[in-house]
């Protein structure tokens, strides 16, 4: 299938999407009704045939590491920012990425930190049929590996890469979902990461495309199909405002340390060798400087008559060479630009709890931020087009459920259940789900047997302040009372 420079609507290629898979007012659709609207809708290409196909999509040849000096980085940067496709920039991020541990470690961990939030469903106006769809949506997606295809967590990760590298475009599978128990209706499959060689930015209008295989020009983007992650922390164009384009000098620098550092390895510690020779023999030199190479590896020499050699002690001075000092600078960097803090990823780090604190709140407020910023993908792009191809139009957007990432774990337990308890006490109503969420207790079903809060037992000075608060009347009622269940 090819995407058009021309297409205005989806619609236009795909046929349009079955509007009524499932209405909000009677029920769902049979299967045999969605299926046949499929079928009908195949032989003119529809939006759930692939687009970017695996076969499609080819893979490049990333230049060795040996290569890549200071003009070849300067030159890919400054090409990004007026070239259509971001693919070469692309491929040097990802050869950063291969040969920076430093990086991957941030990367990863990051990525990791986000894919492990709770993805809650917030649903304002208690849309039941559009929440289903939304937890569906979530729990369904399963990948396919032989077309490189992702699940939910696999997506999400996905969709970061567009915050390290400024963009990065998925495309979604869809399928026809559901069982006894659930209503069938359309919903994501699967993603698969799209070649950054298929999609950029038209030069003369600035508008974000896509690129058919086989054509040059950029189209417009086919409706419910792609996903488009775009992370501009810059200015002016999104491929300059990169997170990994502030690290590309860091990591040339490091990159030409490395081979400096094991030269100078191979070298420390060896002491300086001196020789001398009588310059009227000529042949004298040539064994000099064959002896003086073999001297490297070995623990003897033969010195020619003549000849006067002399071994310098070598100083030392590896704790402070330049090359260390630039790598432990570039990783540095990487660690206060990826993750806002130092003190959880260098080895050896050591500082306060309160400093240790601050690190770490750093660090969750930017895992926090890149959350939100896939949260906004989904529910800006996945889950309109999700409630489309069901529903049809639903209402206004600001009533939709949505995504709302947050956290597994409670960093204070006692504390947050004390905030609870002080909430009720004052009279402030709290829903059941939240309570459950936030103490991080399993909320019972109907069936499960539960433990109480047993009833208060008053103590003898309790009841005596009680019973001296009470009118002579009550109080001799509550004591005849209370002996007559004594007797009994």
């Amino acid at each position: 299938m090819t995407i058009t420079p021309e297409l205005k609507h989806a619609s236009a290629v795909h046929g349009g999407p079955p509007k009524n898979a499932l209405s909000a007012k009677d029920g769902a659709m049979t299967v045999k009704e969605i299926l046949a609207r499929k079928k009908a809708s195949q032989h003119r290409g529809s939006v759930w045939d692939g687009i970017v196909l695996p076969s499609a999509r080819s893979t490049w040849l990333m230049p060795s590491l040996s290569w890549v000096t200071p003009e070849y980085v300067e030159r890919v940067l400054t090409g990004a920012l007026s070239g259509e496709s971001p693919e070469e920039e692309h491929a040097l991020y990802e050869l950063m990425m291969q040969s920076w541990p430093r990086l991957v470690k941030n990367v990863v961990e990051l990525k990791n930190a986000v894919c492990d939030l709770v993805w809650n469903i917030q649903n304002p106006e208690k849309m039941d049929l559009l929440n289903h769809l939304a937890e569906r949506t979530r729990d369904g997606m399963k990948c396919d590996y032989r077309v490189d295809g992702q699940g939910w967590r696999g997506t999400v990760a996905g969709l970061l890469d567009g915050w390290f590298t400024g963009v990065t475009v998925r495309e979604i599978d869809w399928e026809v979902r559901g069982c006894r128990h659930m209503p069938q209706a359309w919903l994501p499959r699967q993603t698969r990461r799209v070649h950054p060689r298929w999609y950029g930015w038209t030069v003369e209008t600035g508008m974000f495309g896509l690129r058919s295989p086989g054509s040059d020009t950029l189209g417009n983007i086919p409706e419910h199909k792609f996903l488009v992650a775009i992370n501009n922390v810059g200015l002016g164009h999104p491929s300059g405002g990169a997170l990994l384009r502030s690290l590309a000098w860091f990591w040339c620098c490091a990159n030409f340390s490395r081979d400096w550092l094991l030269s100078f390895a191979q070298l420390f510690g060896q002491p300086m060798r001196w020789a001398t020779y009588d310059p009227s023999d000529p042949s004298i030199k040539d064994r000099l400087e064959e002896m003086m190479d073999l001297m490297g590896s070995a623990a003897w020499a033969v010195v020619p008559q003549g000849a006067n050699v002399e071994l310098k002690e070598a100083g030392n001075k590896g704790t402070d060479n330049p090359q260390r000092q630039l790598i432990d600078l570039a990783d540095t960097a990487c660690d206060l630009l990826i993750l806002g803090q130092t003190l959880t990823s260098s080895p050896g780090e050591a500082g306060s709890r309160a400093l240790g604190e601050v690190h770490y709140n750093v660090r969750s407020d930017i895992i926090n931020a890149a959350a939100a910023w896939v949260a906004e993908i989904f529910n800006e792009q996945l889950l309109p087009s999700v409630y489309a191809l069901n529903t049809g139009d639903a209402g206004e957007d600001s009533v939709y459920p949505y995504y709302a990432p947050g956290s597994k774990t409670t960093s204070n337990p006692d504390g947050v259940a004390a905030r609870v308890k002080t909430l009720l006490e004052a009279g402030i109503p709290l829903k059941k789900d939240w309570v459950h969420e936030v103490t991080e207790t399993p909320q019972p079903g109907p069936d499960d047997e539960v433990y109480t809060r047993p009833d208060p037992v008053m103590s003898g000075a309790m009841m005596a302040k009680a019973l001296d608060r009470m009118p002579a009347q009550a109080r001799e009622y509550y004591m005849g009372k209370l002996q007559e269940a004594a007797n009994e």
